[in-house]
């Protein structure tokens, strides 16, 4: 308690003194154009760091009652910085706000957050304008030529927080290997979330099957070299794709004669049926990454002798891998390093990570 009663005298009395300085223009007498440079220089802080606490400063000048709050014990540092940055968001309406909201908090900043929140869309209404919201909502999608598809989109508030806690759902916290920033797990997420809801029982019927992604494939790029690897849609696969998606799919043989009639349509069969998959993730659980365990609900079977190579679909050969593991894996970021139980361990390598 006392060493946290003197950090809050210390950060109480650098704001303060950087509050003073900055509307002194101490750092013109170093030849600093601003007091972000003269930190950023003289003490070497990280940019962000410098900008905040001048921001701090300023809200703390030019609002008393919040900085006498905060300098009295009233509400923590936490606290009172949520209050600047709630005055800094509508300046025009926390003046008059700031003695309500001030009786309000001191019960932590996550209740001084829900507080302001509740506060924010009170005051500002375009918050919680629904009508307005439903008119903007879009979802904008453009497939460019390198094979990346980007897009754009703005939902309602509801259906964005429900987005948000699915996504988060599927973003377990990473390995300790995982190099992946926090932008490519959401987008990883995203690509989960959907495989999720194509494989699940709530998906709509169309024509009779669930909706998946379907590839055509001509016999000779099944080994590599072929020339047909496309969607439904006619959009060009990457041919590296094949031999991963081939790996645990559904697959349909079409024979065709020589004037493009059909001459035969096999049974669709799973590359991996579905007892020998119960069977692999009886015995491996989880994604077999160092590190990974990504539940195996989110998993790919994988051949470790490919499919394509005439490996067997048998226990012995296959084993667990989540999207993006076995995505690395298929793109030579992995050796697949036999143990002494069933299964193995994939290994990067390439400098990645070990």
């Amino acid at each position: 308690m006392l060493l946290e009663a003197a950090r809050q005298a210390l950060e109480v009395e650098w704001t303060e003194t950087v509050a003073v300085a900055d509307r002194e223009g101490d750092h013109d007498l170093f030849g600093y154009p601003s007091m972000v440079a003269y930190f950023k220089d003289r003490m070497g802080m990280a940019g962000g760091r410098a900008h905040r606490y001048v921001k701090n400063a300023r809200a703390a000048a030019m609002h008393q009652a919040t900085f006498a709050a905060w300098q009295h014990r009233h509400i923590s540092g936490d606290e009172a910085e949520l209050l600047f940055r709630a005055s800094e968001r509508m300046p025009d309406r926390y003046p008059d706000a700031e003695s309500v909201l001030l009786e309000m908090v001191g019960d932590g900043a996550d209740e001084t957050r829900r507080i302001l929140d509740y506060w924010k869309s009170a005051s500002d209404r375009s918050v919680l304008d629904l009508e307005n919201q439903l008119a903007r909502r879009h979802l904008d999608v453009t497939r460019h030529p390198n094979g990346m598809i980007a897009g754009e989109f703005a939902l309602p508030q509801l259906e964005g927080e429900t987005l948000l806690a699915a996504i988060d759902t599927l973003m377990p916290p990473p390995a300790e290997s995982d190099g992946r920033t926090t932008s490519q797990r959401r987008a990883d997420a995203l690509g989960d979330l959907a495989r999720s809801f194509l494989d699940g029982s709530a998906s709509p019927m169309v024509g009779g099957e669930r909706p998946h992604l379907n590839v055509h494939v001509d016999l000779e790029s099944l080994v590599g070299s072929g020339s047909l690897h496309e969607t439904d849609d006619g959009i060009v696969l990457d041919p590296t794709l094949i031999d991963q998606i081939s790996c645990d799919a559904s697959v349909t043989r079409i024979v065709f004669g020589p004037r493009s009639q059909v001459l035969d349509v096999g049974r669709k069969t799973r590359v991996v049926p579905a007892a020998l998959r119960r069977a692999v993730i009886a015995r491996d659980r989880h994604c077999t990454a160092p590190g990974c365990r990504r539940s195996a609900r989110w998993c790919d079977v994988h051949h470790k002798i490919p499919w394509l190579d005439d490996g067997e679909t048998e226990i012995d050969n296959l084993v667990l891998l989540c999207r993006y593991h076995h995505t690395l894996l298929h793109l030579e970021m992995f050796r697949l390093e036999e143990l002494e139980v069933p299964g193995c361990t994939p290994v990067l390598v390439g400098g990645r990570s070990t």
